[in-house]
């Protein structure tokens, strides 16, 4: 029986940082995919978070002067202003500092230690806090202080003070670390990763499957028990074990997951919606969710989670996001000044989830324009404008054709060659259209439903341009033959606007109510998207009222 429920989260957002627009990135993504389940009647969780139990957290409020609480709640609100800044429509905000979260993790961590699976040990080994990871040499590479280059690590490499071993994503050097702290033993969860992986089940638990093909390699290479606490730290979750140590970030911080099920902020028990069916992660933090966090489910005696959505690296108009090099976005500054619909539109059409890609501002603002303005926005404009001049009423279910003979829908559809052109059906391709995006939102390939919508509105363009209604209008032998061109194209635009109903909500509403289909957000958000794709709709276009998509000047 298929779950009636939908679970989906965002990826780890560290208090140190306000979202920038690769941070809103995987945001969208989330809210996308959560309101095409909604929009199908599935009960949707979509969870978004701070994770404030880290060194780094402590740092920044050093840094900036202030008590750690006060840094931390003033960094929550900023992180919510740019989620409903950019009208993400999460239902859950937790912060890893909140009771529940407590509760939840010393509950974890005393199963865990039941179980055998937490021991005390001492260590040294080298950990970068910007990562809140342990590191081996093999997770290092050089870097040249003088010429800013690096180069990969290798035992033959001679350090000294211009040549220092860096982690690859923060160039920061690792400290090096003395401690007795316990650990989870990892290692023991060896064999049911590896079976886990290969199971038919889940061949498809990390998406892409470059990415799934890493973390094999990996646990096939190395797979050591990680520390779970800190003797040093002073801020975070105790264990219930050791009050004299905290948890260690990885271990406290993706429990959240299941503590917002577990003790949802409503007072209630969202447990139903475990295991999730989605956590949408960046590359740089796969091996924590694709291992460890079996790892510990597993322990704890929880389900696992259905599929991890791994996301690449963002640059902006090619360069690596950087703070001094004043390129970091603000995605809610852009989408105020742009738009939210280009911003969407940009980033997930013109880079496959999981693979790295460049934020080119100009193409951005070229490609809205072009698909958006030009292609959707104007084909809408001419379909009310000529619809007005006609007065337009067609009747539910039936077309009439100049000749006067009436003709069932879907039979006028197929038996009739009027509306065929260049050797393509356009009815043919609306029923594949509605099949791969039903499929592609499955298979979470949102470029495919972009591409394939706007390359079928392409052929609704191609339509409309060889039809001339324009022309037609003026022929009063051809006023019903105009009506049932308009209504060829009203009602294509129609599904189309179904299919980016997720990606654009506020746009596609606005079509609908041009379209006089007033209540079809209501119905959408209620769960009738089925019920509205298979409706015979009727017509009847009242006013012009402002253009759907307004070019943006360069």
């Amino acid at each position: 029986m298929p779950k009636e429920t939908f679970f989906i989260t965002t990826p780890i957002y560290y208090t140190n940082w306000v979202p920038h627009i690769w941070h809103a990135y995987s945001s969208i993504i989330c809210d996308t995919l959560a309101r095409y389940q909604k929009i199908n009647g599935k009960k949707v969780k979509f969870s978004t978070w701070v994770d404030e139990n880290s060194q780094k957290a402590v740092l920044k409020a050093t840094e900036m002067n202030m008590e750690i609480m006060p840094y931390l709640d003033m960094m929550a609100e900023k992180h919510k202003a740019v989620w409903d800044g950019l009208n993400i429509k999460y239902t859950d905000f937790i912060r890893t500092t909140e009771e529940r979260h407590h509760k939840l993790v010393r509950e974890v961590l005393q199963k865990c230690y039941d179980n055998g699976d937490i021991y005390q040990a001492e260590y040294e080994w080298m950990y970068c806090v910007g990562c809140e990871a342990f590191k081996k040499d093999e997770d290092l590479v050089c870097l040249n202080k003088t010429t800013k280059e690096t180069f990969p690590f290798s035992s033959k490499v001679k350090m000294s003070e211009n040549i220092l071993k860096v982690c690859p994503d923060h160039l920061t050097e690792p400290q090096k670390i003395k401690e007795k702290n316990w650990f989870f033993r990892l290692s023991k969860y060896e064999n049911f990763l590896k079976d886990f992986y290969h199971s038919p089940e889940w061949k498809n638990f990390v998406i892409p499957d470059n990415r799934f093909n890493e973390v094999k390699a990996f646990v096939g290479r190395w797979l050591e028990d990680f520390s779970i606490s800190r003797e040093t730290n002073t801020f975070g979750i105790k264990l219930p074990f050791d009050e004299t140590q905290v948890t260690y970030v990885w271990f406290d911080a993706l429990f959240n997951y299941v503590t917002v099920c577990k003790y949802p902020d409503n007072g209630g028990n969202d447990e139903a919606f475990w295991p999730a069916d989605i956590h949408v992660v960046a590359k740089d933090i796969i091996r924590f969710h694709a291992i460890y966090w079996p790892a510990m489910l597993k322990s704890a005696g929880y389900p696992m989670p259905k599929n991890i959505l791994t996301t690449g690296y963002f640059t902006v108009d090619g360069q690596k996001i950087s703070k001094s090099l004043w390129n970091v976005i603000d995605p809610v500054e852009f989408s105020a000044k742009y738009s939210k619909d280009l911003l969407t539109l940009y980033m997930l059409s013109s880079i496959n989830i999981g693979q790295d890609g460049d934020f080119d501002q100009k193409q951005a603002i070229l490609m809205y324009n072009a698909k958006l303005a030009n292609n959707l926005g104007n084909l809408v404009n001419r379909v009310v404008v000529l619809a007005l001049k006609l007065d337009w009423v067609l009747e539910n279910n039936k077309l009439r054709r100049y000749s006067g003979v009436s003709m069932e829908w879907d039979t006028w559809i197929y038996d009739n060659k009027y509306f065929s052109f260049d050797s393509d059906n356009i009815f043919e391709k609306i029923d594949k259209l509605k099949n791969e995006i039903n499929e592609d939102f499955e298979r979470f390939n949102l470029k495919g439903i972009l591409d394939d919508s706007f390359k079928f509105l392409d052929k609704l363009n191609d339509f409309t341009t060889q039809k001339e209604p324009w022309q037609m209008i003026k022929d009063e032998t051809k006023l019903e033959e105009t009506k049932e061109v308009l209504y060829t194209i009203a009602e294509w635009l129609r599904q189309v606007g179904l299919a980016l109903y997720p990606f654009f909500p506020e746009k596609m509403s606005e079509m609908f109510v041009k379209l006089w289909l007033e209540d079809y957000t209501q119905n959408l958000e209620a769960g009738e998207l089925q019920k509205l794709i298979a409706k015979n709709e009727t017509f009847v276009i009242k006013e012009k009222g402002d253009p759907l998509f307004l070019r943006i000047d360069i």
